[in-house]
C-alpha cells in the first residue's frame, strides 16, 4: 500500500500501523500521552509538511523553498527521536574551543 501526503491515501493504514507497534488497544482510551516538547514538535513538523505540499501543489515548485520545508519537518522529527543534529555537532565543536581574551 501506498501513502500519498497530497490526497490522503493510506494515512489511515499508517495510523493503524504506529498505533498497532506502539501497543495501543483500540479500547483504551486517552492511551497516546506525550510531553508538550513532543506535542509542539509534531505540531511544528505538520506546520512545515503543509507547507511542503503546498509548494508541491504549484506549477514550477521552488526545489530550495520545498526542501527547507521538508529539512523543518525533519529536524522537529528529530528532537522527538533524540536524533544528533547539524546544531548539535556545531555546539559539539564549538564547546571544545576556548575563547578568551
Amino acid at each position: 500500500m501506498w501513502l500519498c501526503a497530497l490526497t490522503g491515501e493510506g494515512v489511515p493504514l499508517l495510523e493503524a500501523e504506529v498505533m498497532r507497534i506502539a501497543g495501543v488497544e483500540d479500547t483504551v482510551e486517552d492511551a497516546f500521552f506525550a510531553r508538550e516538547r513532543q506535542l509542539g514538535a509534531l505540531s511544528d513538523a505538520k506546520r512545515h509538511l503543509d507547507a511542503a505540499v503546498a509548494l508541491i501543489g504549484s506549477a514550477a515548485p521552488p526545489l530550495d523553498l520545498l526542501a527547507e520545508e521538508l529539512r523543518g519537518a525533519q529536524r522537529a522529527f528529530s528532537s522527538i527521536t533524540g536524533e544528533f543534529t547539524a546544531e548539535d555537532l556545531l555546539g559539539e565543536i564549538f564547546s571544545r574551543f576556548c575563547i578568551g581574551k
